[in-house]
């Protein structure tokens, strides 16, 4: 019960700073623009051309469209704003006189780090529910084909932005600074990941030791394999909306190993801090 009282405290914190009101006024603006683009007339030219290209349909059109949506590049835009938005709660939460009052409460350390946790997932699942869940009931209202997995990216969104929020969470705790949180986080989003997730495809491909010699193999995939994989993760709620199948679910594994850990550091060193 004290766990949610003290996220429900974090939500009023976050509606207090318009925070919340920001992102679905921005979400809302971005579902206008998409209701505008997807006229009847876009509809039925598609239909027309898939027709007179001997297209296998309109599922196939609408996977595709909806498959673009969630693809790398709005995936990016996506969690990079949440990661930005929520960065300076607990750097916030820190400051002098704030974790003052809310240490005297009758809350450990320990939840109030897994109330940030839970609080941050919340909204960003509330926000993605709201846009994603929206955009599928125009494309599917519009076309008429109402294609469910699409729904499914708004759990692995969530999934992919919780195990970078666990990070967050840590480097908020030891540097007290959102500029310094904000700047860490996503430079490990991207381009360190990114560039380390390019370089494991390349390895995968049997190309191993045309560019890269042994070593610098094993070190690139030591830290490929130690730092989050939100583009693998991404790959997997793709091939999935698309109708098919994860080739490895290794990447979500290794990357809860490392939401894991992050959390388990982020408690460790908030419970040692003397504020």
């Amino acid at each position: 019960m004290v766990l949610i009282t003290f996220i429900t405290g974090i939500f009023k914190e976050a509606l207090a700073k318009k925070i919340i009101l920001a992102i679905f006024a921005f979400f809302s603006l971005l579902i206008i623009l998409l209701v505008l683009a997807i006229t009847n007339s876009t509809v039925e030219g598609i239909q027309s051309m898939l027709e007179s290209t001997g297209g296998s349909g309109m599922k196939e059109a609408v996977v595709t469209f909806e498959a673009g949506i969630i693809s790398k590049i709005p995936m990016f835009m996506l969690i990079a704003s949440f990661m930005i938005i929520v960065s300076s709660f607990v750097p916030d939460m820190l400051k002098k006189g704030y974790i003052d009052l809310m240490l005297s409460k009758p809350i450990s350390r320990t939840k109030i780090v897994l109330g940030q946790f839970i609080a941050g997932i919340i909204l960003v699942f509330t926000a993605l529910l709201f846009l994603l869940g929206i955009i599928w009931i125009v494309i599917s209202a519009k076309s008429g084909i109402w294609h469910v997995p699409f729904l499914y990216s708004i759990f692995w969104f969530t999934l992919i932005f919780a195990i970078l929020y666990s990070a967050v969470i840590l480097i908020g705790i030891m540097t007290r600074s959102t500029i310094l949180t904000i700047l860490i986080n996503l430079l490990m989003f991207f381009p360190v990941s990114f560039l380390l997730y390019l370089a494991n495809v390349y390895f995968e491909n049997d190309k191993q030791g045309v560019v890269f010699g042994p070593v610098t193999e094993t070190i690139i995939k030591f830290f490929y394999n130690i730092l989050p994989k939100a583009w693998a993760i991404q790959d997997i709620c793709e091939n999935i909306v698309k109708g098919g199948a994860a080739v490895s679910y290794q990447p979500l594994i290794t990357s809860l190993l490392f939401m894991g850990v992050m959390l388990s550091l982020a408690i460790l060193y908030f419970n040692k801090k003397d504020y």
